[in-house]
């Protein structure tokens, strides 16, 4: 099994965080800014021209819309299964807050109807109703979320370990962090970080494809946060550097 986890375009929030740092703006479930909409021509030109190394069996996508628009900008390139999946959720889920409180609300985010009329080529994971996929009265819990990233490798594992499959995660910045954690076996990861670039793609290795002798039990790492197909034009110098 080999797990090509991509990050969505930039959004909505992700830019007018960078611009002010703080919760102006905030959207309860942005689209990709207009960065983004630059970010991911240029995936899918890269995914495009090498689609013999980016040879994705099936895809699993974000309920949220960032993950669905960046996936639906590549996915004509891909005959394969395409499923909406809410564990893959970026972490807090999805919420409003309340400006005088500054109380996270849970919000239901887009129900079965809205996304498959948004994008009818993706399928939509059987946990997701007409109502929406987030149940939680406000914010996901801090705690839970490297918990749901060790269910989510677990799945994966169990499923697809043996195989040959080769899996796209269009997912988020904060659950990559919580992924890669979860497979190298830090289940509540203090003070690691491991940065993912909008539509930057992380490679991780698995069982029988590990080949040479190697444990196929075990992980490995192929590449974090590559990016080659970003000109300077499509990325924000987020660190200050020059």
């Amino acid at each position: 099994m080999k797990i090509f986890f991509i990050r969505h375009a930039e959004s909505e929030n992700n830019k007018n965080w960078f611009f002010h740092r703080d919760n102006t703006g905030r959207q309860t479930d942005p689209g990709i800014s207009d960065m983004g909409q630059q970010q991911v021509g240029c995936l899918a030109a890269f995914l495009g021209e090498h689609l013999e190394e980016f040879d994705f069996t099936r895809m699993y996508i974000s309920p949220f819309l960032r993950t669905l628009q960046t996936a639906a900008a590549f996915e004509h390139l891909y005959d394969i299964p395409k499923t909406v999946w809410t564990p893959i959720h970026e972490g807090g889920a999805c919420f409003e807050i309340d400006e005088e409180t500054n109380e996270h609300i849970g919000h239901p985010g887009m129900g079965r109807s809205e996304i498959t009329a948004k994008f009818p080529n993706f399928s939509v994971s059987e946990e997701i109703d007409e109502v929406g996929w987030w149940k939680g009265a406000g914010s996901e819990p801090r705690y839970t979320r490297s918990y749901r990233a060790n269910l989510v490798l677990t799945r994966l594992i169990e499923e697809f370990g043996q195989t040959n499959e080769h899996i796209a995660l269009v997912s988020h910045g904060g659950f990559h962090n919580h992924f890669i954690n979860a497979i190298l076996g830090l289940s509540r990861p203090n003070g690691y970080w491991f940065e993912a670039q909008n539509t930057a793609i992380t490679c991780c290795v698995y069982g029988p494809e590990r080949g040479n002798g190697f444990n196929p039990k075990e992980w490995r790492i192929e590449y974090t946060n590559r990016s080659e197909w970003l000109p300077k034009t499509a990325q924000r110098d987020w660190f200050g550097y020059s």
